[in-house]
């Protein structure tokens, strides 16, 4: 028996966007779901000829032939888009995603350009079928950021390629093959741009409505912040069930006449230029809530960003000094202080570690001087060997000093002299006893002190 689609789907503006940019196709042969860019340049527009060009494309066929409808179908959107963009130049920048797939009963025809995504929930497990062509999607699989950075970083809108009639941006074509029980979600960035493929998959397992409407209020919960377009087919062994239609902006365009499409992007007279075309993927990222902020925001931004630099350049200054020591005196005393002598308007970044009872004025001259106008450290370490050596050195000044001032007295010849016994058995002086004439006292008096001290 072959296989068959039952499928559900659904596409609602969010709950910030002003229209619905996305849009739809499903039926029994083929799934797309298509996400307009462009902002003031027609996102909605885009996305609708895309759809366009894959319904008329729908039909019976199968294996590799549906890669190559559903190539050609997209190259024929990118084609609409250029002579669009060509007759209107104000349109220049505006495109779109398209994932969706072809069923022929038995396989699946995948096409794939930029952000939208299809995944396919089987025994209990969620695997994506796509690959994002976007900016972080790159550095995800260089493993340079997760999953979940990628949802809040700044370049998440950067999508490399897409419809928009520039011949290098193709699509990935690809054959899947599936079973019965097999379960397909096929969605815009509305629901998987704000939440991680765990999140989703803790959503996949029930009845598909329960389902959709898990989804859809995961991705209101995340903030409804862009257009949300999802598709849920269950593959089944019988007969397809659904209904085939046509959602979002592409049901609410009339692309018959395109002069009326583009008529109602014309600015009111004297309202200026249009907005840079180059902005509208940005603009389809943020919020339209916050896209302006308020004047006191910008007033306080002005005001706090200086002082919040000139703040952490003076606490990073701050650190720095008191990671250095020197050595000073702390009133008669030797010490080792933290941080630098010099104050920074009038305040003190400097603080006493050490006090030792060593005294200034027991130093060397040139060291009392030193100390005076400071010796600077490289480490609290380095600053107690410095201590140590001063404290030797006032120890050397201070024994000089009292041999100085207190010389020990030496005898003299004479004295030694009378103290000394007269020999005995001797008829005469001994020869060592009689000074020789020629003899002179040494110099017994205390070396001069160094100058230094």
């Amino acid at each position: 028996m072959s296989l068959a689609l039952r499928y559900l789907a659904h596409s609602e503006i969010g709950l910030v966007r002003k229209n619905n940019q996305d849009s739809a196709y499903t039926s029994p042969t083929m799934l797309v779901v298509a996400d307009g860019m462009g902002g003031a340049a027609a996102g909605d527009l885009a996305s609708a000829i895309a759809v366009r060009e894959l319904k008329e494309a729908d039909g019976t066929h199968s294996g590799e032939e549906m890669l190559d409808v559903l190539g050609d179908a997209i190259d024929s959107a990118g084609a609409a888009i250029s002579d669009l963009i060509a007759s209107d130049p104000s349109l220049d920048g505006m495109g779109s995603t398209v994932c969706g797939v072809m069923f022929d009963g038995d396989r699946l025809g995948l096409a794939n350009i930029g952000d939208s995504r299809a995944y396919r929930w089987a025994d209990g497990q969620l695997t994506r079928l796509t690959r994002d062509h976007s900016w972080v999607q790159a550095l995800v699989d260089e493993g340079r950021i997760t999953e979940a950075e990628a949802l809040e970083h700044p370049h998440r809108s950067l999508i490399l390629k897409v419809v928009n009639g520039q011949p290098q941006h193709t699509p990935d074509l690809a054959m899947v093959d599936v079973q019965a029980g097999d379960r397909l979600l096929i969605c815009s960035d509305g629901l998987c741009g704000f939440v991680t493929d765990d999140v989703i998959a803790a959503c996949m397992d029930g009845e598909r409505e329960d389902v959709m409407h898990a989804l859809v209020g995961l991705a209101h919960h995340e903030g409804g912040q862009d257009n949300i377009t999802i598709i849920i087919a269950d593959i089944v062994e019988g007969e397809p069930e659904g209904v085939t239609e046509v959602l979002g902006a592409a049901a609410d365009l009339d692309l018959d006449n395109p002069t009326e499409n583009t008529a109602r992007l014309a600015l009111p007279a004297g309202a200026g230029p249009r907005p840079d075309p180059s902005a509208g993927e940005l603009a389809r990222y943020s919020p339209l809530a916050r896209r302006r902020p308020s004047t006191w925001v910008k007033l306080v931004l002005l005001v706090l960003l200086p002082l919040l630099a000139i703040g952490g350049g003076g606490w990073l200054w701050y650190s720095y000094t008191q990671q250095q020591y020197y050595l000073a005196a702390n009133g008669e005393y030797l010490a080792i202080f933290q941080g630098i002598p010099e104050p920074v308007f009038s305040l003190p970044l400097s603080h006493v570690v050490t006090t030792d009872t060593t005294r200034v004025a027991d130093l060397p001259l040139y060291y009392q001087e030193q100390v005076r106008s400071t010796l600077p450290a490289e480490s609290y370490q380095a600053a107690e060997e410095t201590l140590a050596t001063l404290r030797l050195k006032a120890e050397a000044c201070i024994q000089q000093r009292q041999e100085r001032e207190n010389p020990t007295p030496t005898p003299t010849p004479s004295e030694t002299a009378k103290g000394t016994p007269k020999p005995t058995g001797s008829a005469g002086p001994s020869p060592s006893a009689a000074p020789s004439p020629s003899s002179t006292p040494s110099d017994t008096s205390t070396p001069a002190a160094p100058t230094e001290c």
